[in-house]
């Protein structure tokens, strides 16, 4: 079960870079074309990953992340619906060990590293300036092009000058962010629901962190990173293609194409210097994605409804980031439900057999619905009925009805 847990999350690693359909059907096609014995080297995982191994099959939540992927069969959103409920530290140990570090699990189709400035992708239009000081400070990610990355809810990300210390250790609260030189170590913070049999929804809540390294000034890429998510090693090109006019509210409009070892992919997404969608740059936003080729009402609108006012209120010069490094999670968060309800003198008898039946209907369950409901949550331009085609406010928005 784990051997073939891994290796269907390997094979929709669109999880870790939001990959396009094309990218995910080729490595569907890899899984299709070899035996389980051609991709999977069983003894391998005794042999090099026995530790990682143990410390998963000690874990509930590991075992059954690693069946839930298996049963979601490729399907990336129903991959995504699992690494919400159940992904954790030991999880991530157990992809690192049997996909990167010691190839258990042969299913490579890129080689390792990231792209040379002259083999990176070109980008979709012409870049706009950018460097590490005209990017200093916070953002919030307010809009994204690819569902399967850029959606998820509460992105705020965080810059610190590289190396530094300890300032480079920030934290999410912080309100002032230093950069030098041509390098950023960046914070990523997003959230998705943690939805448990028997237990009231909860949020999962991961901090990833990064090194962005800018380019010297050229027409063909701003910056490029290498990081880490859920356990798996990515190569990203960004580009800046857009920022807001002198007296339009800040934002950056960002492409990007990566990599990971099992394919390539690619996204956009809209920095703005709060945690809303920036309303008086929406049409100049609108007209950057059209040029690049994006159709902006197919855009999703980020949740940041997490981030409260009081203290995300304060004017500070805007941050530049996304996408992300070593997946830890900070804590899951759950909503107030009302007072625990009283257990009866039988309680502490039943929990555990009420854990056993817990545990073996989430192994046993179909995690497909999970997954459907995660992506259902997003929201498109579409539907955000304030705007009209073209990022202007709508006369019913205007009037207030």
């Amino acid at each position: 079960m784990a051997a073939q847990g891994a290796l269907t999350l390997a094979a929709v690693l669109a999880v870790a870079g939001g990959e396009p359909a094309r990218a995910e059907n080729e490595l569907a096609d890899l899984a299709n074309s070899k035996s389980t014995a051609e991709l999977v080297n069983t003894q391998c995982f005794a042999d090099q990953c026995k530790s990682q191994m143990e410390n998963c099959a000690a874990d509930g939540d590991c075992i059954k992340g690693l069946a839930c992927t298996a049963k979601c069969m490729g399907d990336a959103q129903c991959t995504v619906g699992c690494f919400a409920r159940y992904d954790n530290k030991q999880l991530d140990s157990v992809l690192q060990c049997t996909i990167e570090d010691a190839g258990c699990i042969a299913i490579a189709t890129q080689a390792p590293g990231g792209d040379r400035l002259e083999d990176a992708p070109l980008p979709p239009k012409a870049l706009v300036r950018a460097t590490p000081a005209s990017m200093s400070g916070r953002w919030y990610k307010v809009l994204g092009f690819n569902p399967n990355y850029d959606c998820f809810e509460c992105q705020r990300n965080s810059f610190a000058t590289s190396g530094a210390t300890p300032r480079a250790q920030l934290t999410a609260r912080d309100t002032a962010v230093d950069i030098s030189g041509g390098t950023a170590a960046v914070q990523v913070e997003y959230g998705m629901p943690r939805v448990r049999a028997g237990r009231p929804t909860e949020t999962f809540h991961s901090t990833l962190n990064e090194q962005l390294v800018f380019d010297v000034a050229n027409p063909r890429r701003t910056a490029h990173t290498e990081g880490r998510m859920f356990g798996l090693t990515f190569w990203e090109n960004w580009y800046v293609i857009g920022e807001n006019a002198p007296r339009e509210p800040e934002f950056r409009f960002v492409y990007y194409t990566g990599k990971t070892l099992q394919n390539r992919y690619e996204g956009a997404f809209v920095y703005a210097r709060k945690p809303e969608l920036p309303t008086a740059s929406m049409p100049s936003i609108y007209k950057i994605a059209r040029e690049a080729g994006l159709e902006p009402t197919k855009a999703c609108c980020i949740d940041n409804s997490c981030f409260s006012a009081p203290v995300d209120a304060v004017a500070q010069p805007p941050l530049f980031t996304p996408v992300a490094q070593a997946g830890l999670l900070d804590g899951v968060a759950a909503p107030s439900g009302g007072a625990p309800t009283s257990e009866g003198p039988f309680a502490s008898l039943l929990r555990p057999m009420r854990q056993t039946v817990t545990d073996i209907s989430e192994l046993l369950e179909n995690p497909k619905p999970f997954g459907d409901d995660l992506f259902a949550r997003q929201r498109t331009m579409t539907e955000v009925r304030e705007f009209d085609a073209n990022g202007y406010r709508t006369a019913r928005s205007l009037s207030g009805s």
